[in-house]
């Protein structure tokens, strides 16, 4: 069952949102922080089993992410 929830975003924050919003062609903020939730979620779930977030950049570079 969906809920409201309402926050307070400090101007850089705003600002994100709204970058991420654009740059993922999303609908609106509420979907950015749906697809931000999952994200982390699985990040989250990922590294507490001892797992590891790495990204990889186009050149092939690679950095790990670091939960916590």
């Amino acid at each position: 069952m969906a809920g409201v929830t309402s926050f307070i975003l400090d101007t850089k924050s705003r600002e994100a949102l709204e970058e991420l919003r654009e740059t993922l062609n999303a609908s609106s903020n509420a979907e950015v922080i749906r697809r931000a939730l999952t994200l982390l979620r699985l990040a989250a779930k990922t590294t507490s089993a001892a797992g590891h977030v790495i990204l990889r950049e186009q050149d092939g570079r690679e950095r790990e992410v670091v939960m916590g």
